[in-house]
């Protein structure tokens, strides 16, 4: 009874409660406008601290593998029985299913016709683990198929992510070493694979200049952060790669012995939800005995805005990347496929660029727009241009289906005045992969 009567005295309280001490217990503008700012830089900082907590997680269990018995032991017990599973890698199964209809004919590299076709394009088994204290291991294997019912089997990526090196008290810079075969860090749309893409193709710039897929190479990735005092709101690092030459469409001769990649990022959170990143990308190996020297450059640049209210419904991404290749230089045995131009200079500079837009309607709908226009290498002064509008809908973030549709103008009389349509389906099961910030889901 006693509670009781306190309840009803303390809501007969609140209900007579003076208007203007309500009012003024009301933040100020000023207030708020101040909270704003302390919440982006909150956001701007939110990579180095879990970067920060991770590094003294890291610390602490390594204290605790390299303490000595006598710390550590304890009068005997029974056995502790694990829970099975528990070390086991976390697995995850990706589908893609592809599908177009095409206004002309299609050839693959071998010649087999691939328009008006259905096709399992790619399955990938995603298996990581964290190995020790020191290091995460990720393997991803994939079935390519590029012909209905033709597949190809291989490691898409296999590599250990050292996040703290044993002889080191902590990571300097927050030092992070990749080593295996990955995709490197050239420009913003090679690290994706294809489940991952915005749309349902690779730009054209990009299979130009590095390959159907992309480029996925072997070698060692080096990874870390620029303290920028100058603003707390950005972050900056650097990523220094050394791998295998070759293997690439600017470069495919395998005798390529070793090659170099130099990324470096800037990245800046505005107010209201704005993200912006800017990128440089540069490719080199040098000459050999029986290979050209090649090098690439990559500008790559992504806006993002997603409001906090509704950041689960709305959303808008906008980017772009500029590719260039200076002084390319064209094999003796294309010449003969090449202009009467090109037959009189043998060194040029193709370039590509692409751009995009989307827009998140709401939970589920997404749409976009890709612009992408590039110069041929065995020939810059043909040109290949094409515009790509595309709507996507999820299930959930495990299934998603989209629809594009390409026109194609090209100075290459197989694919000018092309139209396609292109029908994916999508699907996860298992744990759900990791995915750069800016994918969709």
């Amino acid at each position: 009874m006693k509670l009781r009567y306190l309840v009803e005295s303390l809501w007969i309280f609140l209900l007579f409660l003076p208007a203007s001490f309500v009012q003024a217990q009301t933040p100020p503008e000023t207030s708020l406008q101040e909270l704003k700012a302390q919440i982006e830089m909150l956001k701007a900082e939110y990579q180095k601290r879990i970067q920060s907590l991770e590094a003294q997680v890291d610390e602490l269990q390594i204290r605790m593998l390299q303490a000595p018995e006598s710390e550590t032991s304890a009068p005997a017990q029974p056995a502790v029985q694990v829970t099975p599973g528990v070390l086991n890698p976390a697995i995850s199964v990706i589908g893609n299913f592809f599908g177009r209809i095409d206004s002309e004919k299609v050839l693959n590299e071998e010649g087999d016709r691939i328009d008006d076709k259905m096709n399992l394009r790619e399955t990938e088994i995603d298996m990581r683990v964290a190995v020790d204290p020191y290091a995460d291991a990720v393997l991803i294997t994939a079935l390519e198929s590029e012909f209905p019912g033709e597949f190809e089997v291989g490691v898409e990526e296999g590599y250990v992510n050292l996040k703290k090196l044993p002889f080191f008290e902590s990571s300097p810079l927050g030092l992070k070493l990749k080593v295996g075969r990955f995709r490197p860090l050239f420009g913003k749309t090679n690290i994706l694979h294809t489940h991952d893409l915005p749309s349902s193709t690779r730009p054209l710039p990009v299979e130009e200049f590095l390959g159907d897929e992309g480029f996925v190479q072997n070698g060692v990735s080096a990874n870390l952060f620029i303290p920028t005092p100058w603003d707390a709101a950005s972050s900056l690092d650097a990523t220094i790669e050394v791998m295998d030459g070759g293997s690439i469409a600017l470069s495919p001769q395998k005798e390529a012995r070793i090659s170099y990649l130099g990324h470096l990022r800037w990245f800046r959170t505005f107010g209201g939800g704005h993200d912006l990143e800017l990128g440089w990308s540069t490719y080199f190996h040098p000459s050999g005995s029986t290979v050209n020297e090649a090098s690439a450059h990559n500008v790559d640049f992504l806006y993002r805005w997603k409001p906090y209210r509704q950041g689960q419904w709305k959303s808008f991404l906008m980017g772009a990347e500029f590719l260039f290749a200076p002084e390319t230089t064209v094999e003796v045995e294309d010449l003969e496929m090449l202009s009467a131009n090109v037959l009189q200079e043998e060194q040029s500079t193709p370039t590509g660029f692409t751009a995009f837009g989307q827009w998140q309607f709401d939970r589920r709908v997404y749409a976009g727009l890709r612009y992408d226009q590039t110069d041929t290498l065995l020939d810059p002064q043909l040109q290949r241009t094409s515009i790509t509008p595309y709507v996507s809908y999820y299930f959930s973030e495990f299934l998603r289906f989209r629809v594009n549709y390409e026109h194609r103008w090209s100075d290459l009389p197989e694919e000018d005045g092309r139209n396609s349509i292109f029908f994916e389906l999508n699907w996860v099961f298992g744990s759900h992969p990791p995915e750069p910030y800016w994918v969709n889901k």
